[in-house]
């Protein structure tokens, strides 16, 4: 078993500078990643559920790489949580496949640090605007 699976999810990864750095260095420890990058797995925005749930399975860990996109994570992010974290895999009396995996959000951002604070131009914080993906971690 493979330790961290990194969910990167750019809609435009070829207009990237953090995101690309961040792959570059990631692929440089295969044994350690398995990068998966869905918006260029899924153009279509056809999700194959079956061998994503396959694929997560097959790590102990798991990473959600993404810019900030409208406070939230790019749509196709939210179409993969909603179609792969299913009930009878993901949660529910069966759904245990996500027990004791660690989740992490690695987030690019293009405002500065200080305008995702109270007193910043966004009045709240990084961790404020994710907490739904804290929630969904501690659910499934």
């Amino acid at each position: 078993m493979k330790q961290t699976l990194v969910i990167v999810t750019h809609p435009h990864i070829d207009q990237s500078v953090v995101n690309k750095r961040w792959i570059e260095e990631l692929e440089k420890h295969p044994d350690q990643f398995t990068v998966h990058q869905i918006y260029e797995a899924y153009p279509d925005g056809v999700i194959d559920v079956a061998k994503e749930q396959a694929l997560v399975e097959e790590h102990e860990n798991l990473v959600f790489q993404f810019p900030v996109y409208w406070f939230n994570c790019p749509p196709l992010l939210k179409q993969w949580l909603d179609e792969v974290l299913a009930y009878g895999w993901a949660y529910g009396s069966t759904g245990d496949k996500l027990k004791n995996k660690k989740f992490m959000l690695a987030l690019s951002a293009g405002g500065q640090e200080q305008v995702y604070s109270e007193s910043g131009d966004y009045q709240i914080s990084l961790d404020k605007i994710f907490v739904p993906f804290e929630l969904t971690a501690l659910y499934v």
